[in-house]
């Protein structure tokens, strides 16, 4: 499928994953003459998938998302099938998908760190606990084919479960080849082998993701062995160390056969969330949201972007489908794009964008009298600060007056026009609006400039004759007409800086006179409306990022905390110095750390990463003004000082 095709009573925005189940799209659910709403669109159309199965069960389990309410389950807002293609709607959530999260951290080299690991492992078992706890159809409602494709997690930490309305017909098709190799590592084995959907089954799903999770590793087949020599041999790829022991009890009694393993999710939960509260983890979904921006921060950024241009400009609205029932095309093949006619532009109008952008959209004038109230505030913002920058502008030309209408053009027959201003009519009025505005306030800041100019003259005459009089009082000595004649330029300079300035003269300068035996020097003309003013050198910001140069003091490490030597690299008696580049921001905190240079391994990078995050430095400046820097900081490892 392409995006900006029609899926029924859908509009494609963007394509976001595809895996073995289909493909998922942000969707804009089409109205009348815009989009009602932005919705998290899974399409089943997964080459190992019954359709027909999978459309059926949708429709079976359509009222479940009555009974799961959950902070942790997706809220689905729609069902059904469109040319033979099942999907399910849910309320739009920013972020990404678990598995998304997983393939990322393997590729930018940033493992994930065990508290986060518990975190979403703790909120993905609490969703399930609350499902099993729900009957619905005299049942007691499990998923069965949990996997990372069908957890969300958010840009701001908080998770999100999908699929319990179409997972029966997807545990179907589990044994299906492709199905299988993509993600029959995260299923029981009764899944594998057909058996129906058990209590615990979920069990053993949670503990491959957790397992996948702290290792950076998928879980194999299970071993004739099972799998307790796995995990008490297994190293966390975030710090290098060993699985704790009480974990790894809880992993062993859920990674084996269904007998064996822990009786339900409920109890699973809690046996985690004692392990978390008498462990010394600290997880919170503030520290998982600053780890998902630092793995996408360009793909959060362009999401945001794209968001807001779905928000602001027009959308192309297709076609409605008729009341004729249009033909069913065959399971397998993907629907066809409905034709776009040429709609005009419709400004889309979710729920879920003006609450996340907090926008208050009104009906009638007050919509757009806001719109007109900010140009005109911020075009007098300009204005002022071009005024005092560049001198008085000229007046914008006053639009050319329209000839009168003939009698012909009276009488002529008027054609009807829409109902309400135009877009061009709108932008028509503002553009009149502030050229009035502009005007009103060149006139004002010409008058205060006047008369401030005024104020400086007088203020400069009245000094000038005070001082001839003092001097016309006594005699004047050689020494003092000598003393009197130096400070000329004095005066002069104190009189083009009054003149020059449109504010009260500063108190250091003071006018000085004329010997008796002179004439006084006239007062030069005000010049500050035709003299072009000096450029500036740039000056620096508080905050801005810099590289090395003249001025720069780059930032040092004022304190340093323990450095954690990684206990398998100890135990292989491995040295090695690892070199990280630091960006230290102007508050001298570390707000981005990526390792350089070769890696050392065995836990080594990670713990080096770690050890610069946690030191404490002094910003860098840029002539006396702090700033972000980058600088390479070396971190050693050695057995003697670790």
């Amino acid at each position: 499928m392409n995006t900006r095709d029609q899926f029924g009573h859908y509009l494609l925005l963007k394509k976001l994953t595809e895996d073995a189940f289909g493909e998922t799209f942000r969707a804009g659910k089409i109205g009348r003459q815009a989009l009602e709403r932005v919705v998290h669109l899974r399409v089943y159309n997964g080459p190992g998938l019954d359709p027909d199965r999978v459309a059926k069960t949708i429709q079976a389990r359509g009222g479940l998302a009555q009974h799961l309410k959950s902070p942790n389950i997706a809220n689905a807002v729609d069902s059904g099938q469109v040319r033979g293609v099942p999907y399910v709607a849910y309320d739009y959530l920013s972020g990404r998908t678990l598995a998304q999260l997983a393939e990322q951290a393997v590729k930018r080299g940033q493992p994930i760190p065990l508290d986060h690991a518990l975190l979403i492992s703790e909120r993905i078992a609490a969703g399930l606990a609350v499902a099993q706890e729900t009957r619905f159809n005299d049942e007691r409602v499990t998923h069965g084919m949990l996997t990372p494709h069908q957890v969300m997690v958010s840009h701001e930490g908080e998770l999100r479960l999908t699929g319990f309305e179409a997972a029966p017909a997807l545990r179907a098709s589990a044994s299906h080849p492709v199905v299988k190799q993509a993600i029959g590592r995260y299923l029981a084995p009764e899944a594998l082998s057909g058996q129906p959907a058990g209590k615990n089954d979920d069990i053993y799903s949670l503990a491959a993701i957790l397992v996948e999770m702290l290792t950076g590793q998928p879980v194999p087949a299970m071993p004739p062995a099972g799998f307790g020599m796995m995990i008490d041999q297994a190293v966390i790829a975030a710090d290098g160390g060993n699985i704790h022991p009480d974990l790894a009890a809880l992993l062993k009694r859920s990674l084996c056969v269904r007998e064996e393993r822990v009786g339900d999710v409920v109890a699973w939960h809690k046996s985690l969330a004692k392990l978390m509260a008498d462990g010394q983890y600290n997880p919170t979904t503030f520290n998982l949201a600053f780890y998902l921006h630092s793995l996408f921060r360009d793909e959060i950024e362009r999401e945001t972007q794209e968001l807001e241009t779905e928000r602001t400009q027009a959308i192309q609205i297709p076609d409605q489908p008729t009341a004729a029932a249009a033909p069913v095309a065959p399971a397998t093949a993907a629907p066809a794009p409905s034709p776009v006619r040429d709609a005009g532009p419709v400004r889309e109008n979710t729920d879920i964008l003006r609450e996340r952008y907090g926008i208050s959209e009104t009906k009638g004038g007050s919509k757009k009298t806001g719109l007109i109230a900010a140009a005109i505030g911020g075009v007098a913002v300009l204005a002022v600060g071009g005024w005092f920058l560049f001198g008085r502008a000229k007046p914008a030309p006053a639009p050319a007056a329209e000839p009168l209408p003939t009698a012909e053009e009276v009488a002529a027959p008027v054609p009807a026009e829409p109902a309400g201003p135009t877009p061009d009519e709108i932008q028509a009025q503002i553009a009149n609006m502030v050229a009035e505005q502009s005007k009103q306030l060149e006139a004002s800041v010409k008058a205060q400039y006047d008369e401030q100019m005024k104020a400086l003259q007088k203020q400069l005459e009245d000094a000038r004759r005070a001082e001839t009089e003092r001097t016309a009082t006594a005699p004047a000595t050689p020494a003092m007409q000598q003393r009197t004649v130096e400070t000329l330029p004095s005066a002069s300079a104190a009189a083009r800086t009054a003149a020059a300035t449109p504010t009260p003269a500063p108190a250091a300068t003071q006018p000085a006179t004329q010997p008796t035996s002179q004439p006084a020097a006239p007062a030069p003309a005000p010049a500050a409306a035709t003299t072009p003013p000096t450029t500036a050198a740039p000056q620096v910001r508080v905050g801005e990022l810099v590289t090395p140069g003249p001025g720069v003091v780059p930032p040092r490490v004022t304190r340093q905390p323990p450095l954690a030597y990684p206990p398998i690299a100890r135990r292989m008696k491995k040295e090695a110095t690892v070199t990280v580049s630091v960006l230290v921001d102007e508050n001298g905190r570390a707000a981005e750390v990526k390792q350089v240079g070769a890696q050392a391994g065995l836990g080594m990078d990670e713990a080096a990463v770690d050890y610069a995050r946690k030191c404490t430095y002094a910003p860098a400046t840029k002539n006396g003004v702090k700033v972000k820097m980058w600088f390479d900081l070396r971190v050693a490892f050695t057995l003697g000082g670790g």
